[in-house]
């Protein structure tokens, strides 16, 4: 596990300068001074976000524009070959939010940020400010810890947090905090989308001063990298703050459709429906059966392609997600002859189409009670039980199915 120690009190001061170049265009910073041009279109804010060996600037426009990053150590002058050579990145696109990655730079350096923004009636603003990189993290004991570590913080601060990834049930995860001093703790983990859109977050906070707070996360996403930030509060008030970041295990999803149940076979009277059924696991075909007449009330039991064997299993990946697409289709001939009944290409003749989203989080943590009214034909054992059906279409079914959840 990595050990994670809080940001030191001399740490502060370097913190407050890669961050200044957040400051507003109107509020101005310490570490800003505003260009010319672009007196209507104009960079509103340039966010740093530094690390070891790279840094996000998140640059905000209050119009479309195009955007110029350009980071050097402060003892090199921008745009001069000498010593390190500067870090120089454009972003073309006409946007209003955009994020800008730095790599491979030098850890614990102060760096020179330039921020040029050009607005569609090519207008330019520059701002310039400064950052600092941070201390390499350290990594000690198993690999597993998300949180940063190698932050000095000698006294009165985060002693220790891990998170370590259960290697038996997915999505769970132990999480550790120790302080040197009786604090109240804040644990914020979060994952998005590209988008931006948040995907999952968790947030626990513990009621009283303590010097060490466990607690155990369930159904966290798995295979997901979330960012943490972990905060330490103190009678005096004063908190400290660690971010980093933790990767849960990686999981597979064994769907199993056990059975079929023709609730309307589609036909009048006494006679019995003409039935194809296919069966799809996030829109991938994975079995079906050919046209066989049955009637309504019946029981059809799958089987393993070219096997006798019961049931139809198809293994997914479970990372980074909470659902499965599951989807039960079905076509109704009414050919006089079976024969006669022929299926199109491509699957797009169905006359009814059962589908669900499971979600998978259901499976991680088993509660081992079958779904209520259908128990009697499931198999006991499993990690979580599914049952769906459509009623809207002349052709009505109900499928049956477990899903069972491992880690990777």
């Amino acid at each position: 596990m990595i050990r994670t120690a809080c940001i030191a009190k001399a740490f502060a001061a370097s913190v407050v300068a890669a961050l200044a170049l957040c400051a507003a265009a109107t509020a101005g910073g310490p570490t800003i001074s505003a260009g010319y041009g672009c007196a209507v279109a104009c960079i509103e804010s340039a966010l740093v976000t530094p690390t070891a060996s790279s840094a996000s600037v998140e640059v905000k426009t209050s119009v479309p524009a195009s955007v110029t990053v350009t980071a050097a150590p402060l003892d090199a002058e921008l745009g001069l070959a000498t010593g390190t050579a500067p870090k120089h990145i454009s972003v073309a696109p006409f946007l209003t939010n955009r994020t800008v990655i730095l790599s491979g730079l030098e850890p614990e350096t102060t760096y020179r940020l330039v921020v040029s923004a050009k607005d569609l009636q090519g207008r330019v603003q520059t701002r310039s400010g400064t950052f600092t990189t941070r201390k390499v993290e350290v990594a000690v004991d198993l690999p597993d810890m998300g949180l940063s570590a190698g932050l000095g913080c000698k006294a009165d601060c985060i002693e220790k947090g891990t998170l370590t990834s259960d290697p038996d049930v997915p999505g769970r995860a132990r999480l550790e905090l120790v302080s040197t001093v009786p604090a109240t703790f804040q644990v914020n983990l979060v994952v998005k989308t590209i988008a931006g859109d948040v995907l999952d977050q968790r947030v626990l906070a513990t009621g009283s001063r303590k010097t060490r707070y466990t607690a155990t996360l369930d159904r966290l996403l798995t295979g997901t990298t979330y960012a943490v930030t972990a905060k330490a509060i103190d009678e005096r008030g004063q908190a400290w703050v660690e971010q980093g970041t933790f990767r849960t295990r990686s999981a597979l999803a064994t769907v199993t459709l056990h059975r079929i149940v023709v609730i309307d076979d589609g036909d009048k009277g006494a006679n019995r429906g003409e039935i194809a059924l296919d069966f799809y696991v996030d829109g991938s075909y994975e079995w079906n059966r050919g046209f066989h007449k049955q009637s309504s009330g019946d029981t059809i039991l799958p089987t393993a392609p070219g096997t006798s064997r019961p049931g139809v299993m198809v293994t997914v990946s479970a990372d980074r997600r909470r659902a499965v697409e599951l989807e039960l289709g079905g076509v109704e001939c009414d050919g006089q002859l079976m024969k006669n009944c022929v299926r199109e290409a491509g699957g797009g003749d169905l006359d009814a189409l059962a589908e669900t989203m499971f979600d998978l989080r259901q499976a991680f943590v088993p509660s081992g009670v079958l779904p209520a009214g259908h128990g009697n034909v499931l198999p006991a054992g499993h990690d979580a039980y599914v049952v769906w059906e459509t009623t809207t279409d002349h052709l009505k079914l109900r499928a049956y199915a477990t899903v069972d959840v491992r880690v990777a």
